[in-house]
């Protein structure tokens, strides 16, 4: 196995507490101690951009996860128990949510196997008429403001759904449960009574 050996060395201001790899890019996102959330390019370690903390989010990252593509970095933070959904390019909040517990690992998969339960739940035919009432017809006079809304949030929508089929964003804290959200918005499923014992989890 070839040695390793070290090619840079950057000094920051700020201690880092949390690093995380573009899975596509050159690009790596740090989260501080400070609460700051930066993004660099790993050939010259140049700054893309800082995310300051802020009362409204939280100042107390605990974990960091790129979505699959690489376009999306999600962070979480333990003060105020928010998921905030970063775009790349620039740093705003595509998408918040709340958790009822501080989350202290982050990781998001994409769904790639055919076997996969996801999958076949993806997959599965849609029988909401079978179980679920007809819902009624919108009225001739529906508003022109409802359309519009909706075409200035449809790059919004599709920048946060990905180029790819199905992903996953899993999240897990401390207190012992794990939260699934598919496409990091959308929760689909939570487990309780986690333990982890050397990086295996338990569930009673």
């Amino acid at each position: 196995m070839p040695a390793f050996r070290q090619v840079g060395e950057k000094q920051l201001p700020q201690e880092v507490v949390f690093m995380a790899w573009s899975p596509k890019r050159d690009l790596i996102a740090l989260a501080n101690r400070a609460g700051e959330v930066l993004l660099h390019r790993l050939a010259n370690f140049q700054r893309v951009w800082s995310l300051p903390p802020n009362e409204n989010t939280g100042k107390e990252v605990t974990a960091l996860a790129w979505r699959p593509d690489g376009k999306i970095l999600a962070f979480g933070l333990t003060d105020t128990k928010r998921i905030i959904l970063c775009d790349v390019e620039k740093p705003e909040s595509l998408h918040s949510f709340s958790v009822d517990s501080s989350i202290t690992y982050m990781h998001w998969m994409e769904v790639t196997e055919e076997s996969s339960v996801l999958t076949s739940f993806y997959n599965a035919e849609d029988e909401s008429n079978l179980l679920l009432p007809k819902l009624p017809a919108l009225p001739k006079n529906y508003s022109t403001t409802a359309k519009i809304f909706s075409e200035e949030k449809s790059d919004e929508i599709m920048k946060l759904l990905g180029d790819v089929r199905l992903n996953a964003l899993v999240l897990g804290g401390s207190s012992g449960f794990i939260e699934i959200y598919a496409y990091g918005m959308f929760k689909i499923a939570t487990v309780t009574g986690v333990l982890v014992v050397d990086y295996v989890c338990l569930v009673i």
